[in-house]
C-alpha cells in the first residue's frame, strides 16, 4: 500500500502544498495568538487556564466560522488555498470538523496529518478532511477541481458513456484531481 509518506519524498508539487499550508496554519495561529493573550491581560483575566481555553475556542471557532462562509481562513486566502467538499456539497458543519484539531492545537495538528498521510488516497488531505469529506485546494486549482466535481457527477448520474471510469480496488467512481490524477470517491485511491 502507498501511503502520502511513500510520495513525499519524491514529489515536489506534494512537498510544496504541505510546506504552504504549514505556512497558512502559522498566519492563522498568529492572528489570534497575538492579540487575544493582550486582551485578556487588559480583562485582567490573566490566569493560565483562561488562556489556554480561550486560544483554542477563538483559533476554532475564527477558522472554522471562516471557512464555512467563505471557504478559507485568513493563512489559507493569504496563500491562495480553498476549502471544498470533497464530494462538491455544501460546506456547512464540515469544516467545524475538520478544524478540531485547532482545539488541541499543540499535540494534533502533527497527528492529524500523519494519520492522513499514513492512509492510501489523496496524500492532500489531513485525517480530519477525509472524515469531514473536505480537500483544501490551491485557488488556481479550485474552478478546474469544481468543473470536475460537477462534470463527474453529473455523467454518473446520468449513467452516460462519458461517465468516469471504475476504481480497480473497490469499483467506486473515479473523480479527476486538479494535476489530471484519478482518485476514488469511495475509497480514496490515486489510479
Amino acid at each position: 500500500m502507498v501511503t502520502g509518506f511513500d510520495i513525499l519524498g519524491h514529489d515536489k508539487g506534494l512537498r510544496n502544498h504541505w510546506q504552504a499550508r504549514l505556512a497558512a496554519f502559522a498566519v492563522d495561529a498568529a492572528v489570534i495568538f497575538i492579540p487575544v493573550p493582550i486582551i485578556i491581560y487588559l480583562l485582567d483575566m490573566a490566569d493560565i487556564f483562561t488562556l489556554g481555553l480561550l486560544l483554542s475556542l477563538t483559533f476554532y471557532l475564527s477558522t472554522s466560522i471562516l471557512e464555512t462562509l467563505a471557504g478559507s481562513s485568513i493563512g489559507k486566502k493569504l496563500l491562495g488555498f480553498q476549502v471544498h467538499a470533497a464530494d462538491g456539497g455544501a460546506m456547512s458543519g464540515r469544516a467545524f470538523i475538520r478544524n478540531l484539531d485547532r482545539l488541541f492545537w499543540f499535540i494534533l495538528p502533527p497527528l492529524n496529518f500523519a494519520v492522513g498521510m499514513s492512509m492510501r488516497g489523496d496524500p492532500r488531505r489531513t485525517a480530519l478532511d477525509r472524515l469531514a469529506g473536505t480537500v483544501v485546494v490551491h485557488r488556481g486549482e479550485t474552478e478546474l477541481y469544481e468543473s470536475h466535481v460537477e462534470a463527474y457527477r453529473t455523467a454518473g448520474e446520468k449513467n452516460t458513456p462519458g461517465a468516469p471510469d471504475v476504481c480497480q480496488e473497490c469499483g467506486g467512481r473515479l473523480l479527476l484531481l486538479p494535476d489530471k490524477k484519478l482518485q476514488c470517491e469511495k475509497c480514496g485511491l490515486i489510479q
